[in-house]
């Protein structure tokens, strides 16, 4: 997940959509019942050329017809695939594009399957080069032939400067240069990126600076899907993008509506992932989140087909949807991708015992409790969350979440100060503030004096992506980008990317981890990748660089006529499985 990303998060967070007013209703019956919602540790395995042959396996009970409306806060920021990367973007492309490869899921089992692909990918050069062969028949909304040669034309846009925003793996993959720009800048004057082959319509063949076993998963991010160059309007593909998908664009009204139709092109038979059994989706934006609340509460007239595709459900009715089984039926409560964890800044404290000593007596249950409880997340003791190949669960300092002040005072006292003065930086809202003061007494009870550190919310990230930064503990957080471990130890801990505003913001650098990212990431064999990233996981941890907190839940709301309501794995509720009743 990209900083951009990362800055909706913390706005998010900083919202507190989930906040006091649960933490505060005093009601026990919250953490008794979602105590009872288990979280799915489950991989995502490669699916085998017979899973990547369409239709999608049918929902039980599914129907076709009808009009589902989603409300949302704002409208969607892009939807050019090129610019697309929050997680409601990607969500909204989900219905509007296709990729070589995609995620299917049935009966609570993820795949990653191939879509436009006959299948997930051939590798060969040791992960260096990946082949591809299109489907036959996998058409536009105007029923021309998607070809190889307009998903690679698809890829090459996401080079030209003025479509920044999204993700940047293939790029730097194809260039081998993170100033990918400098080395190919885009189509739109006629320049060809020689990377990448296509001998024929329905061959296309990528060759990469460095091996990449988990290219196929690159491969399914909605920023790579095809264009066609003669329908490309360049900035103007944004808010109307010419539809690959199973719907196209009726009508948008920025910031009021859009509406999207069924795709004439789109045939289910060339599609594994996908279903389009409503006839349109209509959007509706502007609303709060307590008004999406209230009207999906009531489910008045359409609003009894209507979703949200990321509105969480707000403190000021959290007990009244956990308490009434008519709502809590109709309730998404599912741990997203994204992670929460508090950054320990490597530079500043350097003794790992200090840094072990601040993860052992931090009030990891007290901050919670502040932001809603059980309904803000789960627990974490690791880096890698549970939706990531690789995840191993452990616990390798067993602190309770209430923190343990005297263990804490004995690990100070075999390090070089025990009594550390520590900085706390937060964003300056009302929850963070009431934060402040639970990590200040708990810290203070094991031996720390600790100075708060407020700023304004909107500086919040610029602030603590100073490599300068004068802070010693500030909260972040990550999602990956598909399931693998590369999208979040590497990012997070190759102390080789450390620079101003860079995803390491709490400066760690290991030259031994560095070398292990690198011997990893060559491995060619998916599953020892996984182990290996797993290991590391526990490696990285010895050194305390952080102290994990939550994995976030999706708590929301959808209406009682609609079926095949889940979470997805960008961490938004899915829409390639709803239905009318």
């Amino acid at each position: 997940m990209n900083r951009h990303a990362l800055r909706l998060l913390a706005t998010a967070m900083a919202a507190g959509t989930l906040t006091a007013a649960t933490a505060c209703s005093g009601s026990k019956t919250d953490a008794t019942k979602l105590a009872a919602t288990p979280v799915v540790k489950q991989a995502v395995a490669l699916g085998t050329a017979a899973d990547s042959t369409g239709p999608d396996p049918a929902v039980p009970g599914a129907k076709t017809g009808g009009t589902v409306t989603v409300l949302q806060t704002t409208d969607f920021s892009h939807m050019d695939p090129a610019r697309v990367y929050s997680a409601p973007n990607q969500t909204v492309d989900l219905l509007l594009t296709r990729q070589l490869t995609s995620y299917q899921y049935v009966g609570g089992t993820t795949k990653l399957v191939g879509d436009l692909a006959t299948n997930t990918g051939v590798g060969s050069d040791g992960g260096r080069t990946w082949t591809y062969t299109l489907k036959q028949g996998v058409k536009y909304q105007d029923g021309s032939p998607i070809t190889a040669q307009d998903v690679k034309y698809g890829i090459e846009r996401t080079f030209e400067a003025s479509l920044s925003g999204g993700p940047n793996y293939l790029q730097t993959w194809l260039t081998g240069s993170a100033n990918y720009s400098s080395v190919y800048p885009g189509p739109w004057n006629g320049q060809d990126l020689p990377a990448i082959e296509t001998p024929d319509a329905r061959t296309i063949v990528f060759h990469l600076k460095s091996p990449h076993a988990d290219f196929p998963y690159a491969a399914a991010m909605q920023s790579y899907s095809p264009v066609p160059k003669a329908h490309d309007t360049k900035q103007a593909f944004d808010m109307e993008p010419f539809s690959s998908g199973p719907y196209r664009i009726v009508s948008h009204d920025a910031d009021k509506s859009l509406v999207l139709a069924r795709s004439a092109g789109w045939d289910p038979a060339t599609d594994p992932v996908r279903h389009a059994y409503p006839d349109q989706w209509k959007f509706e934006f502007g609303g709060q989140s307590l008004d999406i609340d209230q009207r999906l509460i009531a489910a008045n007239g359409t609003d009894s087909t209507a979703m949200t595709f990321n509105a969480q459900v707000t403190g000021d009715v959290a007990e009244q949807v956990l308490n009434t089984p008519a709502l809590r039926a109709r309730t998404v409560d599912q741990v997203s991708p994204f992670s929460t964890y508090f950054d320990i800044n490597n530079r500043r404290i350097k003794d790992v015992k200090i840094r072990q000593a601040l993860l052992m007596a931090f009030p990891r249950q007290q901050v919670r409790q502040i932001f809603g409880g059980p309904l803000y997340g789960d627990y974490s003791n690791t880096i890698l969350s549970p939706v990531t190949n690789g995840f191993q669960a452990y616990d390798l300092y067993h602190a309770p979440v209430t923190g343990d002040p005297a263990a804490a005072r004995k690990l100070l006292a075999q390090s070089s100060n025990p009594h550390p003065t520590i900085v706390f930086a937060y964003g300056n809202t009302a929850q963070w503030q009431q934060a402040a003061v639970a990590v200040s007494a708990a810290l203070g009870q094991a031996g720390f004096h600790v100075v708060t550190h407020g700023m304004d919310n909107k500086d919040y990230y610029d602030e603590i992506g100073n490599v300068d930064n004068t802070f010693d503990l500030y909260v972040a957080g990550w999602g990956p980008d598909w399931p693998s471990a590369d999208t979040v130890i590497a990012p997070l801990f190759d102390g080789r990317l450390i620079a101003p505003d860079s995803s390491d913001s709490m400066l760690f650098d290991d030259p031994s981890v560095n070398a292990e990212i690198d011997r990893i990431n060559a491995e060619t064999d998916l599953a020892q990748q996984n182990k290996d990233w797993a290991a590391l996981d526990k490696k990285i941890m010895g050194e305390a660089p952080i102290i994990p907190w939550v994995d976030l839940r999706q708590v929301s709301l959808y209406g009682p006529g609609l079926g095949g309501v889940h979470l997805g794995f960008i961490g938004t509720v899915y829409p390639l499985d709803v239905f009318v009743k």
